[in-house]
């Protein structure tokens, strides 16, 4: 398990490999808006900071196969609030990922943060939340970057989502360093 801090190189390096390999449509029911963009949904007694809706399509081939994913996020009020130092309340994220391949169907599923509690270190289980997902092109494969958030922080855990051909998924840390992603 591993908790980073992001330097600004980093943070550029993910900007530039999210805009550089998302050649796919992005539409949301709402406003588009950008990674990370809250905004705030009035409940009851306070107010809970929440991420817009996104959906995400694009294509990519493995092994001669033609693989289409959707992405989809959206906040999820029924998932266990997080609370910052502040006592701002957040939102969690349930991602749904399809995955079609040669037009077949052959991967859907939903996730929360509770998919990955095990990779995650107390502090990011209780306070973080599920707040990133993107295809990451530069590993082989059906290969999906994950992050969970300490929100409105540069504080995250990465982790990394393989998916079989046949629709098996692995879970596991992502433990590349900033230097792996330098050419």
């Amino acid at each position: 398990m591993k908790r980073q801090l992001l330097g600004a190189s980093t943070l550029v390096f993910l900007l530039l490999m999210t805009l550089s390999s998302c050649k796919g449509k992005s539409t949301t029911s709402q406003d588009a808006s950008p990674a990370g963009e809250f905004e705030t949904e009035d409940v009851q007694s306070g107010s809970i900071q929440c991420m817009r809706s996104y959906d995400y399509t694009d294509t990519l081939t493995v092994n001669g196969h033609c693989y289409e994913y959707t992405i989809h996020r959206e906040a999820d009020e029924s998932l266990p609030m997080v609370t910052d130092d502040e006592g701002v309340n957040y939102a969690d994220n349930r991602y749904t990922l399809t995955i079609l391949r040669d037009g077949q169907s052959c991967f859907d599923r939903q996730f929360t943060k509770a998919n990955f509690a095990s990779y995650l270190t107390p502090e990011f289980r209780e306070r973080g939340i599920l707040d990133g997902m993107m295809c990451d092109r530069s590993l082989p494969g059906l290969c999906f970057a994950l992050s969970v958030t300490l929100p409105q922080s540069d504080m995250v855990e990465p982790l990394l989502l393989r998916i079989d051909p046949a629709g098996g998924l692995v879970i596991e840390s992502d433990t590349r360093s900033e230097n792996d992603f330098e050419e």
